[in-house]
């Protein structure tokens, strides 16, 4: 059975989910609020299950791998640039001669866009990770937001870099049908991830360099940081990722940037 395409699967999803908050409401106003709490809960969790599982393909397709006969990975790096992890990043990457995706903040991009002209001048690509990140409400985003935080994260790419913006990763991997719908309009390819250590929060580097390791296939999309957190000195990002490269190596693997992503299955 060929599945319905996204933007049914979205617009269905909004009907039913609208449908049965619009019978709560009634139910409720009609005298019965404890038959009413059910269709509340039903509505909250058509619309909400769907958005709040990480790279979730029900509101959109979302690529988490890609095809290769090749001992091969895509490394991408998130919550960029940052002035105190960034260019050791870059370093590091430059000396195992390996290429990465970044997905960036563009609010962080103005911040320092010698970083990001240096991204791309090194020959990384540089992606869109919305404008402000904002990872604890962008789940919740009506349309008008949504588009508003990929248009401008991506004009600051172009403006900054000269750089067109092709894809998209949501915040936490968290991503709603008006998300989904800003991503299409916006012909950017929805970038999920088959392997990550969870370096996002405090962590310990070896503990991530395990949890990647454990899951890497050839074909995988590696999930890494260049943000800084407090708990890091200003090379503990560029440290993990040499190990990470040192131990890519030894398995036989190599880091390489996909291209013509609009061709692969998803």
């Amino acid at each position: 059975m060929i599945p319905a395409p996204p933007p049914l699967r979205r617009a269905a999803t909004q009907v039913f989910s609208g449908t049965l908050a619009a019978s709560a409401l009634v139910t409720a106003y009609t005298g019965l609020p404890s038959a009413a709490i059910p269709l509340a809960l039903g509505a909250a969790g058509v619309f909400l299950t769907p958005t709040l599982l990480k790279n979730c393909a029900w509101y959109g397709p979302v690529l988490k791998t890609f095809p290769t006969s090749d001992r091969e990975v895509w490394l991408t790096i998130d919550d960029g640039p940052d002035p105190r992890q960034t260019p050791y990043v870059l370093d590091v990457l430059a000396k195992h001669g390996a290429k990465a995706t970044f997905f960036a903040i563009g609010s962080k991009i103005l911040q320092s866009p010698e970083l990001a002209q240096r991204i791309v001048a090194e020959g990384h690509s540089l992606q869109n990770h919305t404008f402000l990140h904002p990872e604890r409400s962008f789940w919740a985003a009506g349309p008008s937001r949504a588009r508003k935080e990929l248009e401008t994260c991506s004009r600051a790419i172009f403006q900054t870099t000269g750089a067109t913006a092709t894809q998209f990763r949501a915040p936490v991997g968290f991503a709603n049908p008006f998300v989904h719908a800003a991503a299409a309009e916006q012909k950017l390819t929805f970038i999920g991830w088959s392997s990550t250590g969870y370096d996002g929060v405090a962590h310990n580097p070896e503990a991530v360099l395990e949890k990647i390791m454990a899951s890497v296939r050839p074909g995988g999309i590696i999930l890494c940081h260049d943000s800084h957190l407090g708990s890091l000195v200003p090379k503990g990002r560029a440290n993990t990722l040499d190990g990470l490269l040192v131990r890519l190596k030894f398995e036989g693997y190599e880091c390489s940037v996909p291209l013509n992503l609009e061709a692969l299955s998803i």
